[in-house]
């Protein structure tokens, strides 16, 4: 008898290739980091989230009051994040820390 080890049927699955965003997904991109320069938040609206849009854009305003320049850039970052992943800057950080 031959003692050679069975080989598996299933084979190694190769990682999906990661592919480039199209022309208009750059162009809409662009768009909301436009509009998020002008007002927080606006990302969100362009989106469709009126609501959360317009809570960004509430929660921008008092941190700039607050913090300044840094606190808007903050709520501008935390809206564009959530508009193009999904995810909060927050769930972003917190995501690749483990």
């Amino acid at each position: 008898m031959d003692s050679t080890p069975e080989i598996d049927p299933t084979p190694n699955p190769e990682p999906t290739p990661v592919s480039e965003p199209t022309g208009g997904v750059v162009l809409a991109r662009s768009l909301k980091l436009a509009g998020e320069s002008i007002i927080p938040g606006a990302s969100l609206l362009l989106d469709g989230e009126v609501a959360s849009g317009v809570g960004h854009l509430i929660v921008g305003t008092l941190a700039r009051m607050a913090f300044g320049p840094l606190g808007l850039l903050a709520v501008a970052a935390d809206s564009y994040s959530k508009s193009v992943s999904g995810k909060s800057l927050l769930e972003q950080i917190r995501g690749g820390v483990k």
